[in-house]
């Protein structure tokens, strides 16, 4: 009896020691085949080691993996999820759940699986963190990413893309300055590092350092040659005021590439922004027939509409001006210039509920990004337009938000007590033009409202 219950444990050893050799073997054919982008045959692999060994995390990973790899979501997601069932505290399982929601541009869910695994690794792994990251600014929460950005950065200084994603969230945040630093740090560490420089020379035509912007434009044009690099230093020249040595540039650019569209608009742009300054005929009609041209190439329908509108406007064409801008606004994707050029002409032909609705569009789209005090003096002009048009109502809304940008003067103040009377607010009416009196009190304008409102 002894001898024959050694013989059954002897059988029954042999037999776990095969098995656990089928299965590493099938594990390896497995990672073979996915190597070799086999994952047909990498699936068959890992679902025989699945079969023999059902409580295995690595068999149900690596066969997450290979539907991932062979598209099948679905499969993958059911695989990783059973991974993660049998080894909850393993990170692999929730970063390949974070990757494959990444893949199909589902952000948010993705940082969710991201930020398990960084708390299974306690934020120890740069690269996750630098996932974790991206996949919240991606999901339009671009403050939640700063955090471990920062430290990814502490535990790798030399990171050259979490910097750069860093300088991306301060951006949008507005903190130009440290936006600025950080895009600077990555260039540093990573000259090639070809979208940093790019933003790098925006941060600094928004903040003038128009020098220190056209040192990074001329590294980009010298690094990869393309036209639009060229386009770039021109329209860079014509911001400074150097239109003689922005024609130059354009010349070059289109002797290179003769039908891109980009160069024209760009040559009537340049020639605009002289006519503009000096009221030069020969600029204005070099304007007109160098857009002309641009509008029937590939460049942005709508830049090269706004642009011609402008110019149409300065050689005396009001009404053909308004009809390019009109389709400028309606032409997608739209060139927010259009709105203010579209604005300023029907204003002029005293199309005020047209002017007015421009600006109006422009708010929106612009949002908090305007600056402050243009955005103030935009709120004032569409108040202005509105109480001409008779709508006190929005009147009251844009006086009102000019008034709280800091704009106190007595007109402004008499604009918002005419309007909020207009409305039926006697009370606010009478507070903004007791306060527009104490400044000014023989104002004839303000007599009259007062006069209205007793």
């Amino acid at each position: 009896m002894a001898a024959g219950g050694l013989a059954a444990a002897g059988v029954t050893l042999i037999q776990r020691l095969e098995s656990e050799r089928q299965y590493r073997r099938l594990l390896s054919q497995g990672e073979q085949a996915l190597s070799a982008g086999n994952s047909y045959g990498a699936i068959e692999a890992f679902s025989g080691a699945v079969a023999l060994k059902p409580g295995s995390m690595v068999a149900y990973y690596r066969r997450g993996e290979a539907y991932r790899v062979q598209n099948q979501p679905a499969e993958a997601v059911a695989n990783l999820r059973e991974a993660l069932r049998l080894a909850p505290n393993a990170p692999q399982p929730l970063i390949a759940l974070g990757d494959l929601y990444a893949a199909a541009g589902e952000a948010a869910q993705a940082a969710e699986w991201y930020g398990q695994a960084a708390d299974r690794l306690q934020d120890e792994d740069p690269t996750l963190l630098y996932r974790l990251a991206l996949a919240r600014y991606r999901s339009g929460a671009p403050a939640t990413a700063i955090k471990p950005l920062q430290r990814a950065i502490e535990r790798q200084d030399n990171f050259a893309e979490a910097h750069y994603l860093l300088g991306l969230v301060y951006r949008d945040a507005r903190n130009f300055e440290a936006a600025t630093s950080s895009l600077e740090h990555a260039v540093h560490l990573e000259p090639g590092l070809t979208p940093a420089r790019e933003e790098l020379a925006d941060l600094y035509r928004a903040e003038g350092r128009y020098v220190d912007e056209m040192q990074q434009l001329q590294t980009l044009a010298s690094r990869d040659g393309q036209v639009g690099r060229r386009v770039a230093i021109a329209l860079a020249e014509a911001r400074r005021g150097q239109h003689d040595s922005a024609l130059v540039t354009l010349s070059e650019a289109y002797r290179l590439s003769p039908s891109d569209s980009r160069v024209q608009v760009a040559l009537g742009r340049v020639h605009l922004a002289r006519a503009e300054r000096t009221n030069d005929r020969e600029s204005i009609a070099r304007a007109v027939a160098a857009l002309e041209r641009a509008l029937g190439g590939t460049a942005r329908r709508s830049e090269g509409l706004a642009l011609y509108g402008r110019a149409l406007a300065l050689s005396g064409d009001l009404a053909g001006a308004e009809r390019m801008l009109r389709e400028a606004v309606s032409t997608s994707p739209v060139d927010l210039e259009a709105f203010q050029a579209l604005a300023d002409v029907a204003e002029r032909l005293s199309h005020d509920v047209v002017a007015r609705d421009a600006l109006i569009n422009l708010d929106v789209l612009q949002g908090d990004t305007a600056q402050a005090d243009m955005r103030s003096a935009r709120s004032r002009r569409i108040g202005e337009l509105s109480l001409r048009i008779g709508d006190a109502r929005t009147a009251v809304t844009f006086l009102t938000q000019a008034s709280d940008a800091g704009q106190h003067d007595p007109a402004l103040l008499g604009q918002l007590a005419r309007s909020r009377w207009l409305s039926g607010d006697a009370a606010g009416a009478r507070d903004a033009l007791s306060r527009a009196l104490a400044v000014a009190p023989r104002d004839p304008e303000l007599l009259r409202i007062a006069r209205m409102i007793r």
